[in-house]
């Protein structure tokens, strides 16, 4: 179940990440 919500935190903050940069 841990790299389940490794995986779910790393999807978010692909998509978050890129927001905060531009």
């Amino acid at each position: 179940m841990v790299v389940v919500i490794i995986y779910f935190i790393l999807k978010i903050l692909v998509i978050v990440v890129p927001l905060l940069i531009a």
